[in-house]
């Protein structure tokens, strides 16, 4: 049985479109243009005091960021349900009335509007019937 050169041949040529395919796909993660370690802002922590909390109980909110010119940060805060207060570095989200998984999202701005963008997640729990209002 000789060798069957073509099948080398696709599988080679497969092989090579795979690797392509996977280098556009990892330089379209990084459309932005900026590397979010390295680029002109950068977020350092964004950190709830409480991740695991009770239905409409609350959680500060802090996020860590730096511009490399050394301008002054603007901060956007959003989330998917529940509610914010505040402003800046550091805001207080209210969780809602549901059980699950909250993200809450901060966006960071410099003076030149750079930006950049991550985001924290906060788990409502169900309260133990058995350990309230004792």
């Amino acid at each position: 049985m000789e060798p069957d050169f073509n099948m080398n041949k696709n599988i080679t040529i497969i092989f090579i479109i795979a690797i392509l395919t996977l280098g556009l796909a990892l330089t379209a993660c990084n459309s932005s243009g900026s590397n979010p370690v390295d680029g002109p802002v950068v977020i350092t922590s964004l950190t709830p005091e409480h991740p695991d909390i009770y239905p409409l109980g609350n959680t500060r909110v802090a996020c860590v960021a730096t511009a490399k010119d050394g301008s002054a940060l603007k901060y956007q805060w959003v989330c998917n349900d529940g509610t914010i207060t505040g402003s800046g570095e550091t805001i207080t989200w209210e969780a809602p009335k549901t059980y699950g998984d909250f993200h809450i999202m901060c966006t960071v701005f410099d003076a030149s509007g750079n930006k950049t963008s991550q985001t924290a997640t906060v788990t409502v729990l169900v309260r133990d019937p058995t350990k309230c209002c004792r």
